[in-house]
């Protein structure tokens, strides 16, 4: 299995003030985002997405709530993708954790979050083989 840095989240008090701070001082652009249920930004490099910013505020679908309800500092979660999504929850279950999964609109990628240590949010992007 091999796993490789997706992105950085943020979860922003002023989500626009910090959208156009990171945008002037790393060179970044706003981007397209999937239809996700609540709003934010996606910031890239070039034709990647490295930073997603949300409000504070934001509310999530049933499907990913008990990951996001809890008190969170600046940076809400770090996000890893795997070539092997079978790999990863083989792994999640084998250390008995808890997790929830959320489907990423219009793709087939699955959106796997755990906790970690400390209350640090991971999420894991893959895509499950048929």
């Amino acid at each position: 299995m091999n796993i490789r840095f997706d992105h950085l989240s943020l979860s922003a008090k002023q989500p626009e003030v910090m959208r156009d701070f990171l945008v002037e001082l790393l060179d970044l652009h706003v981007g397209d985002r999937p239809g996700l249920n609540f709003n934010g930004y996606f910031l890239f490099a070039g034709d990647k997405d490295v930073i997603h910013i949300f409000g504070q505020s934001m509310s999530r679908g049933k499907e990913a709530a008990h990951a996001f309800h809890s008190e969170q500092n600046v940076v809400h979660h770090v996000c890893f993708f795997s070539d092997d999504y079978s790999e990863t929850m083989a792994r999640i279950d084998r250390m008995g954790l808890d997790y929830s999964i959320s489907s990423v609109p219009h793709s087939p990628v699955k959106q796997i979050f755990v906790r970690a240590p400390e209350n640090l949010i991971l999420e894991i992007k893959g895509i499950p083989t048929l």
